[in-house]
């Protein structure tokens, strides 16, 4: 228990320093999205490749790709129905954060933390699905069904989104592989090790960068009914997981703390490119982390799943 408590410690003290160190203007400006794009695109595909390469592969945990397509994709139409009557704004807002998890920043740093490398390929493939909306579908989606106008090619803009993502580019090719039984080389596992160890600093570091504490008082409603629709469809999916799914107890462990991770990190950036109210959509994230902090650690105390 003292050692799951000191990882979490440190993991909320980096993210308690990237914040600090952002608003102390220290790092310049600009400084949170340089560091995002080292994660997205270097550190975190690299974890991911680590994962695979590091991990005893089967067919079953395919599984986890649907199940967590699934989870997204039930979550965001049910908020679309949900939210049928509301202003465009607020329907924006909803749309672009009730869906998505934030895996690479911040669950799999959790899951490499407490698990060892050869049960992390479970959380990967979990965001392997998630993905899909996390990484344009949502932004995607919301254009178009909560846009004012008609866009032209929205197909074509999901597409572009989603295959211009290196982490989803490398999930493709990593399971690709593995339904043919090509092992990851060992050089290749090797030599993406130290970048991969590397994510779970400048992942927790990264959220406390863009992390946004203010919001406006009238707009507490809002954030209220989002989070509170989050902690609901969480405990659904989680009930799921444990009665549900046919896989061992480790892995079952290791979803639902996919389940609880933070609202993605693109949220907000998909409300500020639908023209919602982004600055809400950080607050909400940065809540959300400090629940997945709790509820996180909660399973592993819990569980008494430790790597």
């Amino acid at each position: 228990m003292v050692d799951v408590l000191i990882k979490v410690a440190a993991f909320v003290s980096i993210i308690v320093a990237g914040y600090y160190a952002g608003r102390s203007g220290k790092l310049g400006r600009g400084m949170g999205g340089v560091l995002s794009k080292i994660v997205f695109n270097l550190t975190l595909p690299c974890a991911v490749i680590h994962a695979f390469g590091a991990a005893e592969f089967t067919l079953d945990l395919l599984w986890l790709f649907v199940v967590a397509a699934a989870f997204n994709f039930a979550a965001y139409f049910a908020m679309f129905a949900a939210t049928r009557h509301s202003e465009r704004a607020a329907r924006v807002y909803y749309l672009c954060n009730i869906c998505g998890y934030n895996i690479g920043c911040f669950a799999l740093p959790f899951v490499q933390a407490f698990f060892p490398p050869a049960q992390a390929v479970a959380i990967c493939l979990f965001d392997a699905g998630n993905s899909i909306m996390m990484s344009g579908g949502t932004y995607a989606l919301t254009s178009v069904l909560a846009s004012e106008k008609r866009l032209e090619h929205p197909v074509r803009l999901a597409a572009k989104r989603l295959f211009s993502s290196v982490t989803v580019d490398a999930y493709l090719v990593l399971v690709t592989m593995a339904l043919l039984r090509i092992p990851v080389p060992q050089a290749i596992v090797q030599f993406t090790e130290p970048m991969a160890n590397a994510n779970a600093f400048l992942a927790m570091f990264m959220l406390g960068l863009v992390t946004n504490l203010h919001v406006d008082a009238q707009k507490v409603g809002r954030l209220v009914r989002l989070l509170g629709a989050r902690l609901v469809a969480n405990v659904l999916f989680t009930a799921a997981v444990l009665l549900a799914l046919p896989f061992a107890a480790s892995v079952k462990v290791i979803v639902c703390m996919g389940v609880w991770a933070p609202i993605g990190a693109m949220g907000p950036v998909f409300t500020m490119w639908c023209h919602g109210d982004h600055g809400l959509a950080g607050f909400a994230n940065a809540i959300s982390v400090v629940v997945a902090v709790v509820a996180m650690t909660g399973i592993v105390l819990a569980t008494g799943a430790m790597g």
